[in-house]
């Protein structure tokens, strides 16, 4: 293992890409989301020599886009999926183990309406059983609460139809960010994960079976092939694409979340609650903003753009309006995200019906498919699937180490000693803990070590070249620290700070920077204006 270069530095990317394509690999996957990065984690902590490639920056699809929050998934009791809600409400606990700076507790308060879709005592039965199967702990068991109790803890909530409601926990994490601690401890257990590279087709050996994969890398545009002994397919919403087939696997399902600021609809609790139609939604407050979502829709790739509709916007808009005492309006709306949930096809059942299992399919060439699932699940999924690899090697059974597997060296309490000592305030702590967790400390060490460097966001932003594989501007503000949707407000000022820093220092010329401002403005009026 060759960890002499750091690969994960964008400056080292001609070398990255040599390497690659002159070794022999026994895994190749195909997929830089949560699926894709944990298979890739689990893989190389077996023992197997792995290469991960993502046609775009890690996590840029659907494990950036969700609903940000690691959940057993109350819902799917309704379609009696007793498993796949054991399976994923037990790995809550597991990931918070295994990325707490990043997993945390969540209570959230489920208002019962009258005429609304859970009555109190299907709302008692429903999560005694969720508490049962997913494993939750005495002091995290639900709570019913009566319509004063209730009023209490959300003020908001309109009184009219309230007849009470329940607490029950769960955990909000930032998809992203997860993907890419994942990714990076993929990379220390000796794994070769690398952006931008497109698989285009596959290699064959004499039989038929896929040895290899041949891509495009899409900073350069210049051809790469990758050899190895088994190819697994975790590329999300784009797996029928992959698999190439007639016989289609996915019905892709598109949703929407917008983005509120906290001082226009001000919520004390993260909620679950009724939408105008027979569905549910989250409102989720985070720092200055609430965030909202989600949608349930039926996607076509070849025939749709993925953005946020204005009548989709609206939906939601309506649905908080006719639940709490506020009158929010579209204008309200500072920012937005669109994701894909890719669906196994289950005969004519309409996107809101499809349970979210996963799903593994074996090509006669040889690709292994994972597909379907949950955020949540992503960790026994990969599991799975490294299973069935070693199987098909016919090595000796090696079990999976993830359960326990930190993504962190360094815990809060050693990080804020660490951090007092580089003399960083409280709050920016806080902030750039709950992004990178121990990797602050790097940042704390550039932006004290690197003279010219006067602003932490600069540190930020030159950590995440170096130890993250951020190629752009758009990689930063999006996958890397959320900002276009948290602190979209602060957007303008960082990027005035960036660049002249940038520029000063020659990592960008003049014309580099217009290309990657207008490239990140374009991103951004698409998730800001809304059709």
């Amino acid at each position: 293992m060759d960890r002499k270069i750091n690969f994960l530095d964008t400056s080292n990317r001609i070398s990255y890409k040599k390497y690659i394509s002159n070794n022999f690999f026994d895994v190749v996957v195909i997929g830089g989301g949560i699926t894709g990065s944990g298979v890739c984690l689990d893989a190389s902590t077996r023992g197997l020599k792995t290469c991960l490639i993502e046609m775009n920056d890690f996590a840029s699809g659907t494990s950036s886009k969700s609903t940000k929050l690691i959940h057993g998934g109350l819902r799917y009791l309704e379609q009696l999926k007793f498993r796949l809600v054991h399976e994923t409400g037990s790995e809550r606990a597991v990931l918070h183990d295994i990325a707490p700076h990043i997993v945390k507790s969540e209570k959230m308060l489920l208002p019962i309406l009258r005429n609304g879709k859970l009555s109190k005592f299907s709302t008692k039965i429903a999560l005694q059983v969720y508490d049962y199967l997913a494993n939750v702990k005495t002091n995290d068991k639900n709570k019913i609460l009566s319509k004063n109790q209730t009023i209490k803890l959300e003020p908001l909530l309109k009184h009219n139809d309230l007849l009470g409601g329940a607490l029950y926990s769960e955990y909000r994490t930032d998809d992203s960010r997860l993907t890419i601690d994942i990714i990076k401890r993929a990379y220390k257990n000796g794994a070769y994960p690398i952006n931008y590279i497109k698989f285009k087709n596959f290699l064959f050996d004499e039989k038929g079976i896929i040895n290899g994969v041949i891509c495009e890398d899409q900073l350069s545009k210049k051809k790469i092939n990758i050899f190895t002994k088994r190819v697994v397919n975790a590329s999300g919403s784009w797996t029928d694409d992959v698999i190439n087939d007639s016989n289609k696997k996915l019905v892709l399902s598109k949703g929407i979340h917008i983005v509120i600021p906290h001082k226009i609809f001000s919520i004390k609790q993260s909620l679950y609650f009724d939408a105008l139609d027979s569905r549910m939604i989250f409102a989720i407050p985070r720092s200055k903003v609430v965030y909202i979502g989600t949608t349930d829709s039926k996607f076509n790739h070849a025939s749709e753009s993925l953005t946020a509709k204005k009548e989709e916007v609206e939906y939601l808009i309506n649905s908080v309006n006719a639940k709490f005492s506020t009158t929010l309006k579209i204008n309200d709306v500072i920012s937005s995200w669109v994701g894909l949930r890719p669906l196994i096809k289950d005969g004519k059942k309409d996107v809101t019906e499809i349970s979210r299992k996963d799903e593994i399919f074996i090509s006669d060439n040889g690709l292994i498919t994972i597909t379907g699932g949950k955020l949540t699940g992503y960790r026994k999924m990969a599991e799975r699937v490294v299973d069935l690899v070693i199987k098909k090697f016919k090595n000796k059974k090696i079990k999976s180490v993830t359960k326990s597997l930190k993504l962190f060296d360094n815990d809060y309490n050693f990080c804020g000693n660490q951090s007092a000592e580089f003399g960083i305030s409280h709050n920016d702590f806080s902030r750039l803990y709950n992004i990178y967790g121990d990797g602050c400390l790097e940042i704390f060490k550039i932006f004290n070590d690197e003279a010219n460097c006067d602003e932490i966001i600069i540190a930020e932003f030159l950590y995440c070249r170096r130890r993250e594989m951020c190629f752009s501007l758009k990689d930063f503000f999006t996958q890397r620290n959320s900002v276009v949707y948290f602190e979209i407000d602060q957007l303008e000022y960082y990027l005035k700070l960036l660049k002249k820093y940038l520029i000063s220092h020659s990592i960008m010329n003049s014309s580099e920077w217009k290309l990657e401002l207008k490239n990140l403005k374009d991103y951004v009026k698409g998730i800001t204006k809304f059709n």
